[in-house]
């Protein structure tokens, strides 16, 4: 076993990988890390950080004791102080002493708590306290079920929110065990569950055995089939909280029992079985224990103990050391709060995190439409005038606030007649609406769960407007005979299908709200018109504030990924949120290939020895894509196997291959491989066609789009692509609104800084791109970069360095057709 107790015999690159991660965790600081796709990158960020954990803790446990001893040493001192000149100074380092001494008891006494609830779980028992605490519920389900969306009193003292709620309906410790358990642990984000499902595969390679929990939506873990069957997230988690507010509390079924009532409630006949603590306690035994490693384990275990997966989850990530989680749960603050996360001294690791900056400004985005502002402006006024009399004088402030606001906001879009775009102080100018305070209102919002409380009366909206429509008028019994007389026979009419399920647009508008407290100079609001209907959107500018919140809460911060390069925006952005150049750390790693497995080369020169750039105002013309068709037909025949072809977009696509076939060149093209063409619908089965007849001894090629599904995260390992060509500079439309915004606000942060954010996003691209293929170590590839702007030198050096270090520039067309034979011809002999 090597210093990381890496599965195999680590390759060097691997170990300075590691090496790296350590150091920067033990320096604490936040690490850029560039590991070409594989080169075991999970596999070297797993072992590295889970070395440095098992460390740290036993560095943490003899520091402890070594610590203790020390103190006592020191309190044996001072007690044999007798002398009256010395005496009072020994009390006082007495005192001191003891002090520290109990700071250092507490911390012992917490670990080895932790260490009692963790051979509790591997022994299936849970201590339950001589007082269970009943579930804590909001005031509002003690109500009768007319009553459930009731106002709360004055909000300072008004009832726990659902996260408290949630908290306390897992409190069965006793009161004097007051703080929570926890411990060191590695907080592991990446985009998709897939990804995270595949990392803790990688783990079980490994001789770690740390206990591990994946945080998942309630749309991933919900086992409750009424609820999976609503499909989308928003809908699930309003019916999750509907169930779960219509469950009877402790207190309630044992009322129940002493009154000797065993008819079933409206209420309980409404409430999710699943959420239940005794329950969700057996499965969060199965996750400490390490039975239950992966979100599937949690599920099928929570569904046949019946207890919530969701909430089980949830209460495991405390006493985790390895947690998995998406980004939007450890990136964006409400979720994070709402799921537990505490960053403090802990590790993040960020995978893929070329996009970090992007998916920050994404989960800070919100919109409303003229269709949720009319609805929800209606339902607030039904609220008002439903509740008046139980709304207190401050409630009430806010209330008719939140009214005025949305009514303004609708009043104002529909004036509109183009769109726009504003800034918030502008926004609150032209809505008037200086004399509210957008925090306050927000924070009312919270802790009143005004969101939640709407949701239950709009629910029972919706309710009686079908009971009406249901509802005939009553008809006497002579009136009944005459009516059936002289109706005439019809055919049974067919059931009308249930009402689909609409979300509640008080979330929308709280998210829109939520949005308006960024600072002014951070975000941009857009108004879009459509045909139908017309839009607010909130654009955040500047992610440097959230992304800084997050890498300082931590002890340290691994930014990692296959193409981290260009990174110089990531480390402005970072320098931005008041972190110093000092305190980042930077690597990039070689590819595991040697030479001879990569072709690079840059085609400046097509077959007929033009110049080919690939510009705004050259793409359409005739002559350059009949240059570039040429080219590819002359370059094909030498490539075995799959050969993927990125474009710059789906309009460049279709314009491209409709020209091909009016110069009758797709068709020659055709002869010698199989052509397919990535489409704009989500599902399609190009991906299968291509993979089948790219294995075959005429190959395939694949047109694709750079920034498309096929661009990222799909693997064209091996025979599956062979050959990766990239058509021109894919630099992102100037014209969007969204990326003139941010242009604009990133010039005056820094010098050149929209330049910067325009020539990053193009080269992610590409980068991205290119390294779908060689995906492992005996893999072999060529990467053509059709453009004479890849043969600048500061054009190079913004690609991942692997295959910077080694492009070929300055080569005609045909020498690169003599390169490409025998590179294949090389590799296919090995």
């Amino acid at each position: 076993m090597d210093e990381f107790s890496f599965p195999f015999q680590p390759y060097d690159i691997q170990l300075n990988l590691m090496r790296e991660i350590r150091q920067c965790i033990e320096q604490r600081k936040i690490g850029i890390f560039e590991s070409p796709t594989g080169t075991g990158k999970s596999l070297s960020v797993l072992c590295s950080t889970m070395t440095w954990l098992e460390a740290e803790e036993l560095r943490i446990s003899t520091d402890l004791s070594t610590r203790l001893g020390e103190v006592h040493t020191k309190i044996t001192e001072c007690d044999k102080i007798t002398t009256a000149d010395n005496w009072e100074t020994a009390v006082r380092e007495k005192m001191r002493a003891q002090d520290v001494e109990t700071e250092i008891l507490e911390q012992i006494q917490s670990r080895e708590r932790l260490q009692s609830r963790i051979d509790q779980a591997r022994r299936g028992m849970v201590e339950v306290s001589r007082k269970r605490k009943a579930p804590a519920r909001d005031t509002d389900q003690f109500l009768e079920p007319q009553d459930e969306a009731a106002p709360s009193e004055e909000y300072n003292n008004d009832e726990k929110s659902e996260k408290q709620r949630d908290s306390d309906f897992f409190d069965d410790v006793d009161e004097e065990e007051e703080k929570p358990l926890k411990c060191l642990k590695i907080f592991y984000a990446s985009r998709t569950h897939s990804q995270l499902e595949q990392l803790a595969e990688e783990l079980a390679k490994t001789r770690f055995q740390p206990r591990i929990v994946t945080c998942a939506s309630r749309g991933t873990l919900c086992v409750n089939e009424e609820v999976k069957k609503l499909k989308l997230n928003h809908l699930i988690n309003e019916k999750c909280m509907e169930l779960r507010k219509n469950g009877m509390s402790e207190k309630e079924k044992v009322q129940k029992l002493e009154k000797g009532t065993t008819k079933k409630t409206k209420t309980c006949a409404t409430s999710c079985e699943f959420y239940n603590s005794t329950q969700i306690e057996d499965v969060v035994n199965g996750v400490l224990s390490n039975k239950l490693k992966s979100t599937l384990e949690v599920s099928k275990q929570g569904k046949l103990s019946n207890g919530c997966p969701y909430f089980a989850t949830r209460k495991s990530v405390p006493q985790c050391q390895l947690v998995l989680l998406p980004y939007q749960v450890l990136l964006h603050d409400g979720t994070r709060k709402a799921w537990g996360i505490e960053l403090k001294d802990n590790v993040i690791v960020l995978d893929e995190a070329h996009n970090v900056l992007n998916t920050i400004s994404s989960l800070y985005s919100a919109e409303i439409s003229t269709k949720s502002l009319t609805l929800a402006l209606r339902l607030i006024r039904e609220y008002n005038a439903h509740y008046k009399l139980k709304l207190l004088a401050h409630n009430l402030l806010y209330m008719k606030q939140l009214e005025s606001l949305t009514s303004k906001m609708l009043i104002f879009l529909n004036s509109q007649s183009k769109e726009d775009v504003m800034t918030m102080a502008q926004l609150a100018r032209n809505l008037n609406i200086l004399e509210i305070n957008l925090f306050k209102l927000a924070e009312y919002m919270e802790k009143t769960d005004l969101c939640k409380k709407f949701h239950g009366f709009y629910m029972r909206l919706q309710k009686e407007e079908i009971k009406k429509e249901n509802e005939k008028p009553k008809l006497t019994g002579i009136q009944k005979l005459m009516a059936a007389k002289e109706a005439e026979p019809e055919p049974e009419a067919e059931p009308l299908p249930p009402p689909k399920p609409v979300p509640s647009p008080l979330f929308s508008l709280k998210s829109f709200i939520d949005a308006l407290t960024n600072k002014c100079e951070d975000g941009r609001i857009i108004v879009e018109k459509s045909a139908t209907e017309a839009k607010f959107r909130f654009m955040l500018l500047n992610p440097a504030d959230r992304l800084s919140e997050v890498v300082t809460s931590a002890r340290a911060t691994i930014l990692v990924g296959g193409t981290m390069e260009p990174a110089q925006l990531l480390v402005e952005t970072l320098s931005r949120g008041s972190i110093g150049a000092d305190s980042i750390r930077r690597f990039s790693c070689c590819h595991v290939i040697d030479d001879s497995q990569l072709l690079a080369v840059t085609v400046e020169r097509t077959v007929d020895g033009k110049p080919f750039q690939l510009t705004y105002q050259t793409r359409g013309a005739d002559t350059t894509l009949r240059s570039l068709a040429t080219s590819i037909q002359a370059l094909i025949p030498h490539i075995p196997n799959g050969v993927v072809i990125f474009v710059p977009s789906y309009d460049f696509l279709f314009n491209f291959q409709k020209k091909m076939k009016e110069f009758g060149i797709l068709k020659r093209i055709e002869e010698k491989k199989a052509v397919f063409t990535e489409s704009r619908q989500p599902t399609s089965d190009v991906w299968d066609r291509f993979s089948r007849a790219a294995k075959t001894s005429k190959g395939a090629i694949l047109f694709a789009v750079v920034g498309g599904k096929m661009s990222e995260g799909i693997n064209f390992c091996d025979e599956l692509g062979r050959a990766v060509i990239v058509i021109g500079l894919p630099y992102p439309n100037k014209t969007s609104v969204e990326l003139r915004e941010r242009m604009k606000f990133l010039d005056t942060q820094m010098p050149n800084g929209g330049n910067l954010l325009y020539e990053s996003l193009c080269m992610h691209a590409v980068n991205q791109a290119i390294g779908r293929a060689i995906r492992h170590r005996r893999d072999y590839a060529a990467v053509y970069l059709f453009d004479d702007r890849y043969a600048k030198e500061s054009t190079r050096r913004k690609l991942s360095t692997w295959i910077g270090d080694r492009t070929q520039v300055k080569l005609g067309f045909g020498e690169i057709i003599r390169k490409t034979r025998s590179f294949f011809e090389a590799n296919s002999k090995k």
